[in-house]
This record gives structure tokens, C-alpha cells and sequence, in this order.
């Protein structure tokens, strides 16, 4: 099952990024220069790492920088 940007979305306000922040995210650009913060990202990657039981080495995480980064991501790996 893919996960979509609006997914994503969701997950981001979740693990604390304000509403109108998350819903204005560009999908292909890099999240940490578009608002989403040092403390937000762990945030985020924490909790894809806890819905979709997978784990997610610092390697992964350096090359996952924009919502479509993750989306391709977590389709790959069967996140659902």
C-alpha cells in the first residue's frame, strides 16, 4: 500500500509541526528548509518508525529530505 503526501501530512502534525505549516509543505522540496524543525524531523521519523515497524539508520534518514523522499520510501517498504 503506497503512503501519500496528504499521509504524510498528517504524520507531520501528529509528531508536532503546527497545521497550516504541514498542509503548506512543498512535496518535492527539503522539509528542514521549509519550517520543519531539528525538533519536529526526529519527531516525524520517530513515529514512521512506530506506525510502520520498520527502522530507520542514519544512512536512510540523510537521503529522506522532502514528503516524496518518504513516500517513495515507506511504498518501497511496505509501510501501511
Amino acid at each position: 500500500m503506497a503512503v501519500s503526501v496528504a499521509d504524510l501530512r498528517a504524520l507531520l502534525e501528529e509528531a508536532g509541526v503546527k497545521p497550516e505549516l504541514a498542509r503548506s509543505l512543498d512535496p518535492a522540496a527539503p522539509l528542514l528548509r521549509q519550517g520543519v524543525d531539528s525538533v519536529d524531523f526526529p519527531a516525524f521519523c520517530a513515529l514512521l518508525e512506530e506506525r510502520c515497524a520498520l527502522a530507520l539508520d542514519e544512512e536512510a534518514v540523510l537521503k529522506l529530505r522532502t514528503l516524496e523522499d518518504f513516500a517513495r520510501f515507506l511504498g518501497e517498504a511496505s509501510c501501511k
